[in-house]
């Protein structure tokens, strides 16, 4: 049995920032395929969505798993400054209420980047989200992820940010990912890849019918105001 997923580890300024991996459940192994997103800079999320969705149909993938908020709070939750997805993963960017509400204010241009993304593959391109009842179109997803939780839900220490990461931290968490997972990856991969890659196991699972293999991190998404409001975190579960 064969059960494909994309992966992107999202950026907004230049498309050599974004890793994009091609995950492939055959049988007990999981086979990568890496991809660079040939594009004109900068990224704009309607064209960079277009050519995903183009790329999914290509590969016959069952979801798609972005690193990067897929809409934003709800009026009232628990999390006062924050999705409760964000809450619980703890991360560190923290989307509020539309327009604006950002924190750190320099997330902003990101976060309205991604969410406008979201919106093109699920209310354009037909993708569903994970937790949403009302059907969208195919039965195909697309679904939120955080890399330094999903290392940190695999009990390994995570990948350290990309400006503070050297070749040998690479090399190393390469290593510590391939002995915990059995993923083999190319020694060419890059910060940005190996981040989509782990995003992308607990979106490959679920996309398996593994569901226990998956923690949803957050509340149902919902639509409010035109726009997606909460949402899920996939990540592996603690018996991944």
């Amino acid at each position: 049995m064969l059960t494909r997923i994309l992966s992107v580890d999202l950026a907004y300024k230049r498309h050599a920032d974004i890793g994009v991996a091609l995950l492939e459940a055959i049988d007990t192994r999981v086979e990568v395929t890496l991809f660079e997103p040939l594009l004109p800079d900068p990224p704009h999320p309607h064209v960079f969505a277009d050519w995903l969705h183009a790329l999914a149909n290509q590969h016959g993938v069952a979801g798609i798993a972005i690193d990067g908020p897929l809409g934003w709070k709800a009026p009232s939750t628990d999390a006062e400054h924050c999705r409760v997805s964000e809450k619980v993963v703890r991360a560190p960017g923290k989307t509020g209420l539309p327009p604006d509400g950002v924190k750190p204010r320099n997330y902003l241009a990101f976060t309205e980047f991604s969410i406008a993304l979201f919106e093109r593959l699920t209310m354009v391109h037909g993708y569903g989200l994970p937790g949403y009842t009302a059907a969208l179109g195919t039965a195909r997803f697309v679904t939120e992820t955080f890399p330094t939780a999903a290392w940190r839900a695999l009990g390994l220490t995570a990948l350290p940010g990309k400006g503070r990461t050297t070749p040998r931290d690479l090399e190393d968490a390469m290593a510590r990912f391939s002995s915990h997972t059995g993923v083999r990856l190319s020694a060419t991969v890059s910060h940005d890849q190996l981040q989509a890659v782990v995003g992308g196991l607990a979106p490959l699972a679920w996309a398996a019918g593994a569901h226990n293999r998956v923690n949803l991190a957050g509340l149902p998404p919902h639509r409010l105001d035109g726009s997606w409001r909460e949402g899920y975190i996939m990540i592996p579960s603690s018996t991944y």
